[in-house]
């Protein structure tokens, strides 16, 4: 008679498989692109920070924010998921394009992801509706049959949704809604990350885009094209935003006015990248840094803002 514990076969040690279970969880993180997920987080703070009154619900608050960056995490992990071919086309150095992280691991993080962001917005009242739409907006824009991330076009409209929806679920964590200043400085952001971010961040990887079929005006009209688009983006955001706080919201004005500069930089960036794909694909990632540090910027300011002036 064969023994259990001969039928069952060798058993790994436990530090194996906790080891193991740890790397799964960091490679998952990176493929998430922890800027990103910070920025996201930055954005529910903020929103948070337009509301919140003396009697702040703090483990209210936590939990809120806790969800929404499991929903992130799962919205971008699924990013990496659907676009391992562009990826690898693009020379990506993110865990599942070069086979660190398993195709399988990823959607099953991604899954747990989920279903944790719905456990803990279901008891705060008022999120769980935005927990849903910025996880449809993340399948939108990752998934068939819009897939919005293969055209700019719907992949602006899809990223300015989960802009907005970001702060919305701050608000809605800090229990209240979005008042004017809020409106304005959302809605502002949310149009930084359509109109300039979902353009510039195709600079780098317009070739390996086109070849797997994407339409991105920075793949099938050419850099040059692309490049116009963003400039003007930066122009309307840069200038329009600190206006209209001006004119409607001037409790916004101090988060929007770093757009102004930051409109600038990306326009100067933007001036900079070559016409054609022989230009150097650093120098293309120029811009997008650009976006992102200025966003970090103005979220952070607006953020200082909202808790020096309590």
């Amino acid at each position: 008679m064969v023994s259990t514990e001969m039928s069952t076969g060798p058993r790994l040690p436990r530090w194996v498989t906790i080891h193991e279970a740890m790397r799964t969880t960091r490679l998952c993180w990176t493929e998430a692109r922890p800027a990103v997920q910070i920025a996201f987080l930055l954005r529910f703070v903020t929103g948070a920070a337009f509301t919140m009154r003396d009697d702040l619900d703090l483990p209210r608050l936590l939990a809120g924010a806790s969800a929404w960056s499991c929903a992130s995490v799962s919205a971008y992990l699924f990013n990496g998921v659907m676009d391992v071919d562009e990826d690898r086309r693009n020379g990506s150095g993110r865990p599942i394009a070069r086979g660190d992280l398993a195709f399988r691991s990823a959607v099953g993080v991604t899954l747990a992801a989920v279903l944790l962001a719905l456990a803990l917005s279901a008891p705060v009242v008022g999120l769980i509706g935005w927990v849903v739409a910025f996880l449809a907006l993340g399948w939108a824009y990752s998934a068939p049959p819009l897939a919005a991330k293969r055209k700019s076009s719907s992949c602006a409209i899809v990223v300015f949704g989960l802009g907005w929806t970001s702060y919305a679920g701050g608000a809605a964590a800090a229990g209240n809604g979005l008042d004017a200043p809020a409106l304005v400085f959302a809605t502002a952001m949310a149009a930084w990350m359509a109109l300039v971010g979902a353009v510039v961040k195709d600079f780098s990887d317009a070739e390996g885009d086109k070849e797997a079929g994407r339409r991105t005006l920075a793949a099938t009209r050419g850099l040059h094209v692309a490049r116009r688009l963003a400039v003007a983006g930066a122009v309307i955001v840069g200038a329009g935003a600190p206006a209209a706080a001006w004119a409607w919201a001037p409790a916004a004005l101090p988060g929007t006015l770093p757009l102004a500069l930051g409109g600038g930089w990306v326009i100067v960036r933007c001036l900079r990248v070559g016409d054609t794909e022989h230009s150097d694909r650093h120098a293309r990632r120029d811009a997008y840094r650009a976006f992102m540090v200025t966003q970090y910027v103005a979220n952070a300011v607006m953020l200082v803002t909202l808790v020096v002036s309590r």
